[in-house]
């Protein structure tokens, strides 16, 4: 990502472009119960992929991503970890107040990270015509969106602090196969570079 004043010119390998549509169609039937993504769709979207289309590995890599974090088997409960970290308790001492507030304020924090994923989306989609220039204006929802992805990973890695995110990477090097902690960890350099260059040009 070039620096300085904004806007600002964002590159992404292909591989890099299809990993974050892979993790909005976890992230969006968590925000959505109701608007399901086919995981077939995303399947045709990587067939000009460099990285994804070639090879077993990358089959099962798809498949790992299908199978353990699909839409189709995430507990939309609010018992799920993922949920309660995106949408958490705003009285974590007062189950009966929260749900209240939950109640008149769970819709319009939907609707809010859907029009981030929908903006991601066609953000994604413009990288396929060359880099893609982020105004200052975005810098906020493309922060929004990342960080909630990365919430996500860690919820599904059991990671809640600095002792657990420490046993995950561990975990992770005993497993070349695993894509879901390298996943949580570009994330988080990708925060750090959109966080990095917005602060430059104050």
């Amino acid at each position: 990502m070039s620096t300085g004043n904004p806007p600002w010119s964002l590159e992404l390998e292909p591989e890099e472009t299809w990993l974050l549509g892979i993790l909005l169609d976890v992230y969006q039937p968590l925000v959505d119960p109701d608007d399901e993504v086919d995981p077939d769709d995303e399947v045709d979207r990587t067939e000009d992929l460099d990285g994804p289309e070639d090879g077993d590995a990358d089959d099962d890599c798809f498949d790992f991503w299908e199978s353990d974090l699909s839409p189709t088997v995430i507990d939309r409960d609010h018992e799920d970890p993922a949920l309660r970290r995106l949408f958490p308790d705003a009285y974590p001492d007062d189950a009966l107040a929260s749900a209240e507030f939950r109640r008149f304020t769970l819709a319009g924090q939907r609707r809010e990270r859907l029009d981030d994923i929908a903006f991601l989306r066609r953000a994604l989609d413009a990288l396929d015509e060359g880099p893609l220039i982020v105004q200052e204006s975005q810098i906020d929802q493309w922060l929004r969106v990342a960080n909630a992805l990365r919430l996500v990973l860690a919820s599904r890695l059991g990671i809640v602090d600095e002792i657990t995110a420490d046993q995950a990477e561990r975990t992770a090097e005993q497993d070349p196969s695993d894509i879901v902690h390298p996943a949580y960890e570009w994330l988080g350099v990708l925060i750090e570079i959109l966080i990095e260059v917005s602060w430059e040009q104050d």
